[in-house]
């Protein structure tokens, strides 16, 4: 085939001599993302790449096509902006000057992490590496594949969250997976509902690995940080996350999928560290169970459930009693060994009943979503076109798998341009929010659209839709390139405020100055007021230490 021009670029389905592919719609002559390997590059006589799927600090995830093994696979490229760039002739990686020794140290960690999890395929539940090689003086990791959709788009359509046994059953064999994991030395540290998948026979996989560099605020690394389920470690520059980190991932994506909801972000719960839970979820989960995830979610790590064993001993050490009830959405308390009170235990017949009723419903769902969404090899993923999310969940809703009623057709409503928080938080009130669903399909940088907007949706404004189905959006996260604010004159917590508004990571360094008084910002070092840097990037506040002393000669 000559350079595989009959592969889509998007889902990697044979096409023929379609220009739009018919499995999940991405145009043939749609462009590839910038700085990123060309459609069809050829990588180790053997992967054909295809589209970026995400970007993070470490570098480019793509779909891409094992020649040999006749199948898709994830390729990772590590190519991190901040201390490389490509080279427009060759496709080479080449390192930016003065960044040798850190992004060294990157690679070496992106091949050993890479080889680490590639000896590991016996460990069920997790994605596995199925090569890892060296190309255009960069490295690469070969994914499998899996056909799926995310825990939070599975939760998020099947009634909003996910009862007990249900989730146990999806749980479970992550949390063994993770046991084994973190005893060969593995963080993932980005576990979420948008890195833990549904598989089409209903289980469960781990995705997303990557570099602990990237999970963390250090010098030279976007974070890849989802707000509600990281820990608050990992937004401390010099920390050190590892298995506690994980726990609190895990623990807070499990509360999510019981819930709906993630938790408040583990920032905003150093002042109250309570979890909101309504009375109809708190009431049918076990006692045990809300022990084990209140001293997982604990906002100091020295305080958190230390391992996976520890957690998965609790979560299983079954007391067959329930939590208690209480006021609606009644906060329980993270501090360990809280007293509750003892329900009256519900028959046992009653929880048979109930598990195989809720079984049931969880298999429909996935049944409606497979049909949908994966016809002849067509692969779907986090950062996938949104015409294949938006098809998933017209069909869906046809289907009767979404809580949605169809009932005719619509003319699609032209939501480009608006923010898309404000959109959502208002739909329940407005008049159309019954006629279609909003959902995000990605965010993007954008150097036109403002923060928070909607850059594009599927189906196009004015074309026709089923009532009752998804609008599926694109979200900018702005500029990908920003200007660094004027801190000059300001307090510490000014300064930072402004630095974090602009999405860059602030930290401190201290300098002596005539002109400036103690505890103000002097400026920034290596860099000053006004220059550009890319989104995420570290910079250093320099904070006056007043006047030089003079020193005593006597």
């Amino acid at each position: 085939m000559a350079a595989f021009d009959n592969l889509c670029m998007n889902c990697m389905a044979d096409i023929g001599e379609n220009t739009k592919c018919p499995y999940c719609g991405f145009q043939k002559n749609k462009r590839q993302t910038e700085n990123a390997l060309p459609f069809r590059s050829l990588l180790k006589g053997r992967y054909v790449a295809g589209r970026v799927k995400k970007i993070n600090g470490e570098g480019f995830t793509y779909i891409a096509y094992d020649t040999e093994r006749d199948v898709p696979v994830e390729l990772h490229e590590f190519f991190p902006q901040s201390l490389s760039y490509r080279d427009g002739e060759t496709g080479d990686i080449r390192i930016t000057g003065g960044k040798e020794v850190e992004f060294d140290r990157c690679f070496t960690k992106f091949i050993n992490n890479a080889n680490k999890i590639n000896k590991l395929q016996d460990v069920e539940a997790i994605t596995h590496v199925t090569d890892v090689f060296e190309a255009n003086h960069t490295a690469y990791a070969a994914f499998e594949w899996v056909e799926h959709v995310t825990l939070r788009y599975f939760t998020e359509h099947s009634g909003g969250k996910l009862g007990w046994n249900a989730v146990r059953r999806l749980f479970m064999p992550v949390l063994s997976a993770l046991c084994l994991l973190h005893g060969h030395g593995i963080s993932h540290l980005g576990i979420s509902p948008d890195t833990l998948f549904i598989t089409g026979d209903g289980q469960m996989v781990l995705s997303g690995f990557a570099i602990d560099s990237v999970r963390c605020a250090q010098p030279q690394s976007a974070p890849d940080l989802v707000p509600g389920f990281a820990a608050i470690e990992q937004y401390v520059a010099g920390s050190t996350p590892g298995e506690p980190t994980d726990v609190y991932s895990f623990a807070a994506s499990m509360l999510f999928a019981l819930t709906g909801r993630p938790p408040a972000d583990s920032k905003k719960r150093r002042a109250n560290s309570r979890l909101p839970i309504s009375n109809s979820v708190l009431r049918t989960l076990p006692e045990n169970a809300v022990t084990a995830l209140a001293d997982a979610l604990q906002v100091s790590p020295e305080n958190r459930t230390q391992t996976f064993v520890r957690l998965k001993t609790e979560l299983l050490a079954e007391t067959g009693k329930k939590a208690p009830e209480s006021r609606r959405d009644a906060g329980v308390p993270t501090a360990k060994g809280q007293k509750r009170k003892r329900r009256k235990e519900v028959p046992n017949f009653v929880w048979v009943l109930s598990s195989c009723i809720i079984m049931l419903a969880v298999f429909a769902v996935i049944g409606f979503f497979w049909a949908a969404n994966y016809h002849n090899g067509a692969q779907e993923q986090r950062q996938s076109d949104a015409e294949v999310v938006s098809a998933a969940a017209s069909s869906a809703t046809a289907s009767g798998g979404l809580t949605a009623a169809s009932g005719g057709t619509i003319s699609a409503p032209d939501l480009v341009g608006q923010n898309y928080n404000k959109l959502v938080s208002s739909s329940s009130a407005s008049s159309g929010a019954a006629d279609y669903q909003v959902l995000l399909s990605s965010k993007q940088f954008s150097d036109t659209m403002p923060e928070g907007c909607i850059i594009s949706q599927d189906p196009l404004p004015n074309s026709e839709m089923s009532k009752g189905t998804a609008v599926v959006v694109v979200v900018s996260e702005g500029a990908a390139v920003r200007t660094l604010p004027a801190v000059t004159g300001k307090t510490l917590s000014e300064a930072s405020a402004l630095v974090t508004a602009e999405g860059f990571v602030p930290t401190k360094d201290e300098e002596y100055s005539e002109t400036v008084p103690k505890g103000y910002a002097v400026g920034y070092k290596d860099v000053k007021e006004g220059d550009e840097k890319p989104y995420g990037s570290q910079v250093v506040i320099v904070v006056s230490k007043g006047p030089a002393e003079t020193e005593s000669t006597g």
